[in-house]
């Protein structure tokens, strides 16, 4: 016979779930909160319809851009028509995030240089965390310089995080020479001990 597992009031996984299930204040609260996720998302939904109606019509076939981030099949018809929405903004920033995750991808490199300056600049978290990941996703050795000094781009905080894998594929030994001199670092310090131990 298996133990059913205890709650620190003693109870089992079930009375807590049917004793929540009974209280109707919790389920009020859960009840409001999932009926804000879901406007929210319908919000979303309708501010991203721009840019899904400009992807239909150059042939991407998507209710969504972060359609485009979950799949891993190719869609170079996409990148142009996601730039321009970029560089459009006035977006939500959860779609602004979705625009810049999605092209993070290496035929995006054409890009670079737009990128990075939209990152300098870039508002909200979510779309500095998605041109984060775009820059060093789509970067290739020629842009190793940039990424390094973007390093040092203070104002954007802990986002630089993703340019440490970038440097080392891109960097070869001059890659590891960045993350050595970043072992003891509070922000970069751990993800570059990690990335010098590992073989890729």
């Amino acid at each position: 016979m298996t133990a059913r597992k205890k709650s620190s009031k003693g109870e089992t996984a079930a009375e807590l779930i049917a004793e929540l299930q009974d209280d109707q204040e919790y389920q009020r609260r859960t009840g409001a909160a999932e009926a804000e996720r879901q406007v929210r998302v319908r919000e979303l939904r309708r501010a991203e319809q721009p840019i899904v109606a400009d992807l239909r019509d150059a042939g991407v076939e998507v209710d969504s851009v972060w359609d485009l981030v979950n799949t891993s099949d190719p869609y170079p018809a996409a990148l142009p028509v996601l730039l321009k929405h970029l560089q459009q903004g006035g977006y939500p920033d959860r779609v602004m995030e979705g625009i810049a995750s999605a092209l993070a991808v290496k035929p995006a490199a054409f890009a670079w240089g737009i990128l990075r300056k939209l990152y300098v600049k870039a508002q909200g978290r979510g779309e500095e965390e998605g041109l984060a990941v775009a820059l060093a996703a789509s970067a290739t050795e020629q842009h190793l310089d940039e990424l390094i000094e973007l390093l040092h781009e203070d104002s954007r905080g802990d986002t630089r995080i993703h340019f440490l894998s970038a440097i080392k594929r891109l960097g070869g030994q001059r890659g590891r020479q960045v993350l050595e001199s970043l072992r003891s670092d509070a922000m970069f310090g751990k993800e570059a001990r990690a990335l010098l131990k590992s073989r890729g």
